[in-house]
């Protein structure tokens, strides 16, 4: 459930990519790889080799009267960041083949992809959709990276403080302006993961900040807020 929506741009910003000491080889290759996002959100992510780096810990199905969400908690176990990875959820009905939530074309890049996890991190991805799934068991599978390599140092980063009912602030705290950040809120109650959200911001220019509002599936009364918010530019 969006509140925020993300906007693909094909070019980038020129003032906002401008910002700083840039050299023009690093606007080009965030414009690539801005672009090839837009081209692979086009056609349906099916994801054939899973990737043997990233383990699923944790997956919860969150079904409410406004559609239904899928937490994923994923640690990455190798000593280099990883990024763009597809991710395929659904669900196994008891009966009937399994039902896949987010493989269509054109949805946002990142309701297909997890944008990045650093070395030996941790991270939360949610999906969301309005539609309604019948209880059942959720799965995920994750793919190798396709449009960026792994990357052998740290991620810049974006700090999340939650203010009440998911509303966030969101400050970059690095030097890259970052593009299309999806941004995920999980509200936990007793160690269970019992309503989630997303959203996403179209621009977070260098130690930018801003503010926004997230719409959950479930209920979050009496939870605790995790709030995630991962980088999509990497330098």
């Amino acid at each position: 459930m969006r509140l925020v929506s993300a906007t693909w741009a094909a070019t980038l910003p020129v003032a906002a990519a401008l910002t700083g000491c840039v050299s023009t080889q690093q606007i080009a290759a965030r414009t690539r790889l801005v672009n090839a996002r837009v081209l692979a959100s086009q056609t349906a992510t099916t994801v054939t080799h899973v990737d043997s780096a990233v383990s699923v810990d944790r997956l919860t199905l969150i079904r409410a009267r406004t559609g239904t969400a899928i937490v994923v908690s994923l640690t990455n176990d190798s000593s280099r960041a990883v990024t763009d990875l597809p991710i395929a959820v659904g669900v196994h009905p008891r009966t009937g083949r399994e039902l896949y939530l987010n493989r269509s074309a054109n949805l946002d890049y990142f309701d297909s992809h997890v944008a990045a996890i650093a070395p030996h991190g941790v991270t939360t991805w949610v999906f969301t959709t309005p539609r309604k799934v019948a209880a059942a068991r959720p799965f995920a599978a994750l793919g190798s990276p396709q449009l960026h390599p792994s990357l052998g140092g740290g991620l810049p980063r974006i700090e999340v403080s939650p203010h009440g009912a998911a509303k966030l602030s969101l400050t970059n705290t690095s030097t890259i302006p970052q593009y299309d950040v999806p941004v995920y809120v999980v509200a936990v109650r007793r160690g269970h993961d019992v309503a989630a959200g997303r959203a996403a911001v179209s621009h977070l220019g260098t130690h930018g900040k801003t503010t926004l509002s997230v719409s959950l599936v479930g209920s979050a009364r009496g939870a605790t807020l995790d709030a995630i918010a991962p980088p999509t530019i990497f330098s």
